[in-house]
């Protein structure tokens, strides 16, 4: 089928379509289109108030995820960088012959992570 043909097909159901509902709104009763006017007004009026309920709950829930947001961003950094270290605490951190005392002694020593890569670890890497 050609294209002309099926516009021309839908441009006269289309005419057909709009002659029988004017044919059919003259025809009804002034008292039944009060009532389809009235029914149509309450459900646009309920439809209205149940969109302004739903955007007020979308407009609370996206400033509660905001404001959540910006207390972890704001706890995630320090209100005050940390103060460099002089060299009487690096001497008292480095008192056991140019070993680190505390935790730095895991980002120092590669023995660590070639155990941590060893058949050994995996077992208890397991439990």
């Amino acid at each position: 089928m050609n294209t002309r043909d099926n516009n021309r097909d839908d441009e006269i159901f289309d005419r057909q379509a709009r002659q029988l509902h004017a044919t059919a709104v003259s025809r009804l009763s002034p008292q039944t289109l009060s009532r389809l006017r009235a029914a149509r007004q309450q459900a646009q009026q309920a439809a209205t108030a149940r969109d302004t309920r739903g955007h007020r709950w979308r407009w609370a829930g996206a400033t509660a995820f905001s404001a959540l947001l910006a207390v972890l961003v704001v706890s995630r950094f320090p209100a005050t960088p940390p103060a460099p270290a002089d060299d009487a605490s690096l001497a008292t951190l480095f008192d056991n012959g140019g070993q680190a005392t505390d935790g730095t002694v895991l980002d120092e020593n590669p023995d660590l992570f070639l155990w941590l890569a060893s058949v050994e670890a995996q077992p208890i890497a397991m439990e």
